[in-house]
């Protein structure tokens, strides 16, 4: 289904088509219908054998009042404290366990009406960019199923020591308004101007993000964003879940996917 309408561009439109511009996604909640707590659950259950699966798993159990507590007051502390867990696991492991969690759980959780959305920001020559918090061997390789260049993510890395995780995170920790000050800077370095660019997110902590591009679209939103989005016009995109045979009610208002999604990547152009 193509929700781009093509049109013979007028002069001022076919100078800015030859601009370039991107679209910014985040992962959890925006392209997949997991967060990152499902992924470090997986990897901790299947990272060896069974007495070190049960050592890691409860490790990760001691932490949830602590992630709990992390979730309601700052993403960047979330993100330390889960992948804490992590400590000791070897790099090859991680890397191999991030390989089979994509292919076995991720790709098929993926939002059918998100994959739509950046194949048609693709067709209308809106780069895809992933920027997530999720860690980079699970990211990669999702890049490259949705034909997202190796350079085109920001993810969260670990830092190794002998090969194995050390339980910390290289800095900056990709959360928060860390999210923006990668958006510009990848921009800057490929002559991109983030006026021309879209975001799409759905947690109030992924705001900064949002607010840095010209085109930003809350995605499933969380409570806060919701309202921040009403405040300040922003369009609210709600996908179902990848299970889900049917999907009516995609946008606040009642408005058709194909209807907005045109509205999205025609907007940049100043023909909305």
């Amino acid at each position: 289904m193509s929700v781009y309408r093509h049109r013979k561009p007028s002069n001022s439109n076919a100078a800015k088509a030859l601009k370039r511009r991107a679209a910014f996604y985040d992962l959890d909640g925006t392209l997949v219908d997991l967060n990152l707590v499902h992924a470090a659950v997986f990897m901790l259950a299947n990272v060896g054998e069974w007495s070190g699966q049960v050592s890691y798993l409860l490790g990760f159990a001691a932490r949830i009042p602590r992630l709990y507590i992390a979730e309601q007051r700052d993403r960047r502390l979330l993100n330390t404290v889960l992948f804490e867990a992590f400590k000791g696991i070897s790099r090859d492991r991680l890397f191999s366990l991030g390989e089979e969690y994509c292919e076995r759980i991720l790709v098929g959780h993926l939002f059918p009406r998100a994959v739509e959305l950046i194949e048609a920001n693709r067709a209308a020559g809106i780069e895809p960019v992933l920027v997530t918090g999720s860690p980079d061997f699970i990211v990669a390789p999702l890049a490259r199923h949705l034909g997202i260049a190796d350079f085109a993510f920001a993810a969260n890395r670990f830092v190794f020591s002998r090969g194995r995780a050390t339980g910390r995170l290289v800095e900056p920790v990709m959360a928060a308004d860390e999210k923006a000050v990668w958006c510009e800077d990848y921009a800057a370095a490929r002559d991109i101007d983030l006026a021309d660019c879209w975001g799409y997110a759905d947690s109030h902590y992924d705001t900064a993000f949002l607010a840095a591009l010209g085109h930003p679209v809350a995605v499933n939103p969380d409570r806060r964003l919701h309202a921040a989005a009403l405040s300040r016009q922003w369009p609210v995109i709600h996908f179902a879940t990848a299970q889900s045979s049917e999907q009516s009610h995609d946008f606040d208002n009642d408005r058709d996917l194909n209807y907005d999604t045109d509205q999205s990547t025609r907007g940049s152009d100043g023909a909305a």
